[in-house]
């Protein structure tokens, strides 16, 4: 990466750190829209406090605090932006293209209907897994990475936050 790269990046995640909590929603919205995730998420029948009871069994443990407060949609979705924007120089200017449309003062006709934890797990489809066995049940798989890489760190621990209210 070049060092004009470097400060385009450094520029995109101070951006995205900026967002308001409804900026950074509508943002990340608009960069599974624009990857052609948006179907896949309507697919999903869940909003994320199914997967709360599997998360008691202290399997995170390792990435939540005891007590731990759950994470603002905002703050999820800002995570897993600036990962996002981490990702790639093509996904980088996606997400620059989202955050300019999230920060417009343009009227939204079409408000995010979708749980963020939602947009999350079909954005890191490769990463995380969320499925149902034949009785009903929700399970979530986490394909865990060495974590050098904090942004996906952060997304990873702010999920699981979310997702299991704090536990």
């Amino acid at each position: 990466m070049t060092e004009r790269d470097q400060l385009e990046q450094d520029q995109l995640e101070r951006e995205v750190r900026a967002l308001s909590d409804e900026a950074a929603v509508q943002a990340l919205a608009a960069v599974v829209e624009e990857r052609g995730l948006l179907a896949e998420a309507r697919r999903y029948d869940w909003d994320g406090s199914e997967l709360s009871e599997p998360l008691d069994s202290g399997d995170v443990a390792e990435y939540l605090e005891a007590g731990q407060a759950p994470v603002a949609d905002g703050e999820l979705a800002r995570a897993a932006l600036e990962y996002a924007a981490s990702s790639g120089e093509d996904m980088a200017r996606t997400v620059g293209e989202a955050v300019d449309y999230a920060r417009s003062p343009m009227v939204r006709l079409d408000p995010v209907s979708l749980p963020v934890a939602v947009l999350v797990v079909v954005l890191l489809q490769t990463e995380v897994v969320v499925k149902r066995d034949t009785r009903g049940k929700w399970s979530l798989t986490i394909h865990k990475k060495a974590m050098k890489d904090a942004a996906l760190g952060r997304v990873f621990t702010a999920l699981l936050s979310r997702i299991g209210g704090g536990k």
